[in-house]
């Protein structure tokens, strides 16, 4: 059970005249009866050889030289009746375990970044935190980036609707479908995802605010109170309709949806908009918000309202067809 949580402990340490980095991660749960769980880890140092076997480089000579000493060089190997092809020396190239990787295979290999290395030991080493709301992002998630919005003629028509749903006038809807296609964002999300930080750039100015995720991490857990309601951190921020209010957010779908809600909102009725960011998980290049937003008077009827917001990572392309 992941839930129950525990600690890890890495020991690394070098073998092999320092070619080779070791590091044993050992997995302490804190459920009682339960055992350890362990693995080592090695890693090549970059330009080194691992083998039993002594790696022979051909002699400029050998490569220019007669065809009568190659054919000597061929009847000499073909008279060693100890040689086999399974003393050919093989290159180890980081993989665990000591998985040999051929030189072949490990021209592949080359292209790898350390960077590429360690995301993958802290993918593969991950513990999540239990609940369905935590505090932190998945790792590999990061919404970080400067985006501009997708403006096709649909999702004019779907933002007419939706200010017509906000109770805004022809004429208001009108114009802010004219100066929509300004709109920009510039997302920052650091530490782990529990602090995003986002500037929105369109034509009425410039909307910043810092919103602070709670939720399970790696040493709490949340669960819901007994009417299914959560206790989130609650944080001031400034609407785009300059209100002051407070914000709660937090990681939803296995930390790959980060979802936030203002509250007290006092225009378009009362009641408080929801927005729910991700990738497109089909192009990490394009940034979804969904936004909803929840009417007071949803208990008489009023239906809510809903916006599908994608933009372009800046200096990328999109296509849009039909």
């Amino acid at each position: 059970d992941l839930e129950a949580g525990g600690d890890f402990e890495n020991r690394r340490y070098l073998m092999d005249d320092g070619n080779i980095l070791v590091c044993e991660s050992t997995f302490h749960p804190n459920e009682e009866g339960r055992e350890k769980a362990r693995v080592t880890w090695r890693f090549l140092r970059e330009g080194a050889v691992y083998g039993d076997a002594a790696v022979e480089f051909p002699n400029i000579f050998d490569v220019f030289g007669s065809e009568e000493e190659k054919k000597k060089k061929t009847k000499t190997k073909e008279g060693d009746s100890g040689a086999s092809s399974s003393s050919e020396p093989r290159m180890i190239v980081g993989d665990i375990l000591d998985d040999a990787t051929t030189s072949e295979e490990a021209n592949e290999l080359d292209g790898t970044s350390k960077l590429d290395i360690e995301a993958e030991i802290e993918r593969e080493s991950w513990v999540p935190p239990s609940g369905e709301r935590w505090a932190i992002a998945a790792p590999g998630v990061d919404l970080s980036g400067k985006w501009k919005l997708i403006i096709t003629e649909k999702f004019k028509e779907e933002y007419d609707e939706f200010l017509k749903s906000l109770g805004q006038p022809l004429i208001v809807r009108g114009a802010a479908v004219v100066l929509i296609g300004n709109t920009r964002e510039e997302t920052k999300q650091t530490d782990g995802g529990r602090t995003l930080y986002i500037k929105g750039i369109n034509a009425k100015g410039v909307w910043e605010r810092t919103l602070a995720s709670s939720g399970s991490d790696y040493d709490t857990a949340m669960t819901p109170n007994a009417d299914g309601s959560y206790d989130h951190v609650s944080v001031p921020i400034v609407t785009a309709d300059s209100e002051h209010v407070m914000a709660q957010s937090w990681w939803e779908s296995d930390g790959t949806v980060h979802v936030s809600r203002t509250l007290g909102v006092k225009k378009y009725g009362g009641g408080s908009f929801e927005s729910r960011r991700y990738l497109d998980p089909k192009n990490g290049d394009v940034y979804i918000c969904d936004s909803t937003f929840h009417p007071n008077d949803a208990l008489e009827g009023r239906e809510r309202s809903h916006l599908r917001w994608k933009f372009i990572r800046e200096g990328k392309s999109y296509y849009v067809g039909e």
